[in-house]
């Protein structure tokens, strides 16, 4: 029988208040066989106190509701205790009352339950409060969102990151707590909303309570219920304050106006700059097409004593004789077909600054005596003019060409080569300082990224592995101005959220790596292991990866080339 099986003590009463039926829970409770309480009487089994409580329920005459109360039992024998009492009507087919039926469940039994839900919620709680916990520990401030991006939870770190209280936070839009620089045009949480996208990293500032600006980056993640629905996000904010300054030292060290590099080759071209900037010496610089022979001469400009001045850039390939000599020395009204009034050149122009005079080698013998005698005697004269005119002006001149085999070929004056090349200056091509190639695409990146995603910066991861190791092993016959075509190129071509080879210029990626073109760094078994796992903690992503390795990205692509992870997309 079903009854027989239900923990609770269960009796039944006739109308007359006599015992008709228990169970084994109502026979445990008074201690007593089944044959021994029929018939029995409340009076028969408990004190007269316990009697005077229940017998003015042991009537079927209870009407349609239920008794129910707790009772404190003391039988002569069984089970003493507290119990709750649940009495109702019992009726027959015809709906007549027959009985009452009362059901005692044990007070103990219910406490035990109570002190059991107690330790869960306690278990709970601990559990609860070594989470957060953990999550103040970290050093990401961390929050949540529903899906009408209103604030549910807010760390202490976070409290502490931004100086705001959770209080003051949970129940608002975030972006009435946080004033993002991003909020209302390209609010990550949104676009994880809209695209069923994460974010990773998306750059941002926040307007703090004091009104100063926090850099930070925001990366989501999604929150699902029981069945996978999704119900929010999580946001966990980095403090980028620290990140920002060192990126800005670092550029300040390693892009010099432009000249972007950290090699050897790099470190004594800054220290010549540094050292031509402070004299007012003519310089001759030499290098191959595309070193950025005219950022160096900007850098001397800038630099030196005459930096509030003018510098004035003269592609001397790009004009004959005539036309060079009175762009730089002017002419007169006359002085040739079209001369209707007269017109300094650009020597007048740069009075007090610099000229820089690019493609020397490419000039006539003739240009070139004039230019000798404006070096040695400070002078000049506008074409078609008798009057000499003094002028006050640094010359600065590059050229791709030999001028020593220009010099001993005849195709170049002697005099003027060593009166231009009293300090010369030598920028080394690309492909000998292979080094630099990670810092220039990071700063060619960083140049067109505004440009070609602009409002979507989040969505954009830098270059992949493979890419870069082509990059790094092309031997730029284009040097510098090659590679910022090759990057603006591949952003422009991207289809994705990053540089991959298939978006590289035709003649890069084609490119098959020799073994051993680039030095491979040996790398055991846990140099391995270690090496992966920093990479997958970092989602594969090379300049996160270098700096928390603390190794620039050529020396990880070494590396990862050694490990045989250099395949990974």
């Amino acid at each position: 029988m079903i009854l027989e099986h239900i923990a609770d003590a269960l009796v039944l009463l006739a109308r007359d208040g006599r015992i008709a039926y228990t169970n084994d829970g109502f026979r445990e409770m008074v201690g007593r066989r089944d044959q021994d309480l029929r018939g029995l009487r409340w009076a028969d089994l408990v004190d007269a106190e316990a009697t005077a409580r229940l017998d003015p329920i042991i009537s079927p005459n209870l009407g349609e509701g239920q008794v129910h109360f707790n009772i404190d039992l003391t039988p002569p024998s069984g089970v003493c205790g507290t119990y709750c009492l649940t009495a109702s009507q019992v009726r027959d087919a015809a709906g007549q009352p027959v009985g009452v039926l009362q059901n005692f469940r044990s007070m103990d039994r219910l406490r035990d339950m109570i002190l059991g839900l107690k330790e869960v919620n306690q278990a709970i709680q601990r559990e609860k409060d070594r989470v957060d916990h953990v999550l103040d520990s970290i050093a990401d401030g961390i929050f949540t969102v529903d899906l009408d991006l209103v604030v549910r939870s807010f760390s202490g770190r976070m409290e502490r990151l931004t100086g705001i209280s959770a209080a003051d936070a949970i129940g608002r839009p975030c972006r009435d707590v946080f004033h993002g620089s991003k909020c209302d045009t390209d609010c990550p949480l949104r676009w994880s909303l809209d695209h069923h996208a994460v974010v990773d990293r998306c750059h941002e500032q926040l307007q703090l309570p004091d009104s100063r600006l926090m850099p930070v980056s925001v990366t989501t993640a999604f929150l699902n219920d029981a069945s996978g629905a999704t119900t929010g996000l999580t946001g966990v904010v980095r403090d980028e304050t620290e990140l920002e300054h060192l990126r800005r030292e670092l550029h300040e060290r390693y892009s010099r106006h432009n000249l972007v590099g950290r090699s050897s080759a790099m470190r004594e071209l800054s220290a010549a700059i540094e050292m031509l900037a402070s004299t007012d010496a003519t310089v001759l610089i030499t290098g191959e097409t595309g070193t950025g022979k005219e950022l160096v001469a900007q850098a001397i400009h800038h630099d030196s004593p005459r930096r509030d001045r003018l510098f004035v850039s003269v592609n001397c390939a790009a004009l004959n004789d005539n036309l060079l000599e009175s762009e730089l020395f002017g002419h007169v009204r006359g002085a040739f077909t079209g001369a209707v009034h007269d017109k300094p050149g650009r020597f007048e122009a740069a009075a007090g600054g610099t000229i820089f005079l690019d493609e020397i080698g490419d000039t006539t013998a003739t240009f070139q005596a004039k230019l000798l005698r404006v070096l040695q005697e400070k002078t000049f004269e506008r074409v078609g003019d008798n009057r000499s005119r003094r002028t006050d002006v640094r010359v600065i001149a590059a050229t791709n060409k030999d001028l020593r085999q220009l010099v001993h070929d005849g195709r170049f004056r002697e005099d003027l080569y060593y009166r231009l090349a009293v300090i010369p200056v030598h920028v080394p091509p690309l492909r000998e300082r292979r080094e630099d190639i990670p810092l220039l695409v990071e700063h060619f990146m960083e140049k067109y990224r505004p440009r070609y995603f602009s409002g979507r910066e989040e969505q954009f991861e830098g270059i992949s592995n493979r890419a870069l190791a082509l990059l790094v092993a092309h031997e730029w016959p284009g040097n510098v101005r090659e590679l910022e075509h090759a990057i603006e190129y591949a952003m422009i071509s991207t289809t994705s959220k990053r540089i991959e080879r298939a978006f590289l210029p035709v003649s890069i990626r084609e490119i098959q790596i020799p073994a051993g073109a680039e030095p491979v760094e040996e790398t055991g078994d846990s140099d391995v292991q270690r090496l992966r796992g920093a990479l997958t903690a970092n989602r594969w992503n090379a300049s996160s990866t270098a700096r928390a390795l603390g190794i620039s990205r050529t020396t990880l692509w070494r590396r990862m080339r050694g490990a045989g992870l250099l395949d990974h997309p």
